[in-house]
């Protein structure tokens, strides 16, 4: 951190943090200020295309050929030469253009290349197009008036082409060369465009390249600009602009890490693991991003939502016991064997699609959906319609299932008979469709889908398709969950999360150091509260419902 002193003594020079951010705000405006206030007036051009039109017979003339009839071989050498030219034009400022804002009129020259006919596209509305249209002037040079209309053009263009497909009529009054366009009198809107397409031919031998030259003549009066908005320029007032905001972001963000460090966070360096309960992972995944950033990145914390089972067995299999932690719901069956702190409190529901019409459930008749005794709703609410229950649960790894299982059905789930929830896909001869889902939230997403389905998850999973209105919660025998009463009003479907580690982690570990952060920093009880969960540890000590689990 000695490394970042001269920074922070560099923000003092500066004026100190404050000046600071007054710079980069006025920097972030300056772009804004050009545009709406001393450049207000813009108008952006664009050549979108600008090639040959590459139609004609191949090989005309090799080999001795003379390339068929004398008309198609006109027309080949005439369509040889000839090239397109797509400009796009618009009003990129803040206020509307009109005649009397330029000094002098927009106006396009394209080398040794003719102008032979022009057309507008695109426009905003169609009464721009016609102003456009009314407004184009073309000239054979640039500092000679423009006199001849798009009219005049396309007059001129069928007689061209009468003279070249047909035979020679003799002597010919000399055609006008168009080299430019000019659009006087132009007049657009804040926003509105149009595109300029022109059709030009070059003299020349056929397998010639054509030129492709390009340029923009004309002036906005005062600060007015006319951009070409195909060049990209290195440096602009925004790019300028936006690397100094970087810059000074930079330097105050580098100052801030050169601060001391929370005097309650316990730092270690090193690598720990964390696996186990899909339901709290994404909380302690968030405290594990906190503590690392609190930790200048020195310790790297893994996270995997593996299921309360199966993160168990990984931790009396680890090979380094000692950098890993497990998460589970409720205390574990191995639990004489490991080391254990409860985390918090987590409540579950029994959710239902909102079509199922039920609010209630007894814990009698919910033990009856789950052994096969109901198999259809209508069973429950006699005279509503056919309406099969569709049970979607957890795989054997889950603590959740077990949780269900124990503290709700005093038995296991039944046997897993279907793939999609919807039929008994898998086993045709088993008593109830049911499914598995790999966490809680594909089984709610399944449930808010699914008609006549049911299943069971924690607060947070459940909570968005609750407001939606897609699932109902249903109480069971007529109770919810009440932090306040939970252990005096039977409802059963509530637990503790455990973390556990092999032993007891020694003084100045990482695994220590973490585990003293996730229970006891203010921080990390703000993440769990966020995500519906009641810490264990609080500022009065622990929390008395923690101890009935």
């Amino acid at each position: 951190m000695a490394v970042l002193e001269p920074l922070g003594r560099l923000v003092d020079f500066l004026g100190g943090v404050g000046p600071v951010l007054l710079s980069i705000v006025l920097l972030l405006v300056a772009p804004f200020v050009d545009r709406l206030v001393v450049r207000r007036k813009r108008l952006g051009f664009r050549v979108l295309y600008n090639s040959k039109i590459g139609v004609g017979p191949e090989g005309l003339g090799d080999d001795g050929d003379d390339g068929g009839p004398p008309q198609l071989r006109r027309v080949a050498e005439l369509l040889e030469r000839m090239s397109i030219v797509v400009i796009r034009i618009r009003n990129s400022g803040s206020y509307d253009i009109g005649p009397d804002d330029f000094d002098r009129p927009l106006s396009f020259t394209f080398g040794g290349r003719v102008v032979w006919n022009a057309r507008v596209s695109d426009a905003s509305t169609g009464e721009l197009r016609r102003r456009i249209r009314e407004s184009l002037r073309f000239f054979p040079d640039a500092d000679e008036p423009a006199r001849d209309s798009l009219v005049t053009v396309r007059r001129r263009l069928s007689g061209r082409l009468a003279r070249w497909i047909g035979p020679a009529q003799g002597t010919e009054a000399a055609e006008p060369i168009w080299h430019g366009v000019r659009l006087d009198g132009l007049r657009l809107r804040r926003g509105q465009m149009a595109k300029l397409v022109v059709v030009l031919r070059e003299d020349g031998p056929g397998n010639a390249e054509i030129t492709k030259i390009v340029d923009q003549s004309g002036k906005l009066r005062d600060a007015g600009m006319i951009k070409d908005e195909g060049k990209a320029r290195t440096f602009t007032l925004p790019r300028v602009s936006l690397a100094l905001v970087v810059a000074l972001s930079a330097l105050l963000v580098l100052d801030r890490l050169s601060e001391p460090r929370d005097a309650a966070v316990a730092c270690a360096p090193g690598d720990l693991r964390i696996e186990g309960s899909s339901v709290l992972m994404p909380a302690v995944r968030a405290i594990a991003a906190d503590y690392t950033k609190l930790c200048g990145g020195e310790p790297r914390v893994t996270t995997v939502p593996s299921g309360s089972l199966s993160g168990v067995r990984a931790l009396l299999e680890a090979a380094d016991p000692g950098s890993f932690i497990a998460l589970s719901d409720g205390r574990s069956h191995a639990h004489d064997r490991l080391h254990g702190e409860k985390l918090a409190v987590v409540r579950y529901s029994v959710v239902v699609n909102s079509g199922v019409g039920l609010t209630t459930l007894s814990l009698a008749d919910l033990r009856k959906i789950y052994d096969g005794g109901y198999t259809d709703w209508r069973q429950l609410r006699p005279g509503s319609p056919p309406l099969p229950i569709r049970i979607i649960g957890r795989g054997q790894d889950s603590g959740t299932r077990l949780l269900v299982e124990q503290q709700v059905l005093r038995g296991g789930e039944n046997v897993l008979s279907s793939d999609e929830c919807l039929t008994k896909d898998r086993n045709a001869g088993a008593p109830v469709i049911r499914c598995e889902r790999d966490d809680n939230a594909e089984i709610i997403e399944k449930i808010s889908t699914i008609p006549g389905a049911i299943g069971y998850a924690d607060e947070l999973s459940t909570r968005q398709a609750r407001r939606s209105g897609a699932i109902t919660e249903v109480t069971l025998d007529g109770k919810a969950f009440d932090a306040s009463t939970a252990g005096r009003s039977g409802y059963p479907f509530w637990t503790v999360e455990y973390l556990y580690t092999r032993r007891a982690p020694a003084p100045g570990s990482l695994a220590a150091a973490f585990l003293s952060f996730v229970r006891t920093h203010e921080l990390a009880r703000v993440r769990l509260a966020e995500a519906e969960f009641k810490p264990c540890v609080t500022p009065e000590g622990l929390l008395d419902l923690c101890d009935l689990r």
